[in-house]
């Protein structure tokens, strides 16, 4: 009886040493997998901040366009509308000039 029961002890210490060494490897694949998925998820923030950036760039860009074209009208319009003066003063400036040299003032 005690023979027998020295075997079941025995038998039950490689039984919990097995389930010891299976959960040991059961925790270290468990920790690689959770290693694995947090590399994958900060490439895939990575890439997400990447396309992000360009979008924002895009966005700001396109805007900038715009704000540009609307500055470059605005300023062709004064431009158009200085000449159309200086063209009008022209004839007056001229006139000015010619009686001061002439002295007909």
């Amino acid at each position: 009886m005690a023979v027998e029961a020295l075997k079941l002890i025995r038998e039950r210490e490689e039984e919990g040493r097995k389930l010891i060494e299976k959960g040991k490897e059961s925790a270290a694949k468990i920790l690689k997998d959770a290693a694995d998925e947090v590399t994958r998820l900060k490439e895939q923030a990575r890439e997400d901040e990447k396309s992000l950036a360009v979008q924002i760039l895009d966005k700001y860009a396109k805007g900038g366009a715009e704000v540009e074209e609307e500055i470059m009208k605005n300023a062709e319009t004064e431009a158009e509308k200085r000449k159309a003066n200086a063209e009008s003063n022209l004839d007056s400036a001229v006139n000015v000039a010619l009686e001061k040299i002439l002295g007909l003032v």
